[in-house]
Formats: structure tokens, sequence, C-alpha cells
């Protein structure tokens, strides 16, 4: 409940999370901290939602930390 009220306290002043799972990575909205050999998803799409990422508007405020897919070897 918390949560929630903290998140319509954000989303009133313009602050809105910044998706990222099953996107493909976008370096100006996304920090890779760690890619994953992947053969469910193309390469350099968000895997996982490691941290939370916010905007203000259209401008970053924090990006989002994923883990990215890389192509499977072999």
């Amino acid at each position: 409940m918390v949560a929630k009220q903290f998140e319509g306290a954000l989303a009133a002043v313009g602050i809105t999370p910044i998706a990222a799972k099953g996107e493909p990575f976008d370096p100006n909205r996304h920090e890779a901290i760690t890619q994953c050999p992947s053969a469910d998803h193309p390469p350099m799409t968000c895997l996982e939602e490691v941290e939370r990422g916010y905007q203000l508007h259209d401008r970053v405020v924090r990006p989002t930390k994923v883990i990215v897919s890389s192509r499977v070897e072999g």
C-alpha cells in the first residue's frame, strides 16, 4: 500500500518509471549491468529489470539497470 502511494506521489509531479523488461536495450534509458546468452530473445533485449529507473517528463532521472541478452555461441 505504501509503495502504491509513493508511486502515486511521484506520478503527481510527472515522474514515471522506465519500462525495460522485453524491450530493446536503449543506452539513453537503460544501464546494462551484465549480459546473459539467450536463444529465446534477440540480442540486446532487456531480459530482467534489476533496479527500476525513472524519468521526469522526457528527461531520465535514473536509468533502469538491466540484464541484456546476447547471442548464444556455438
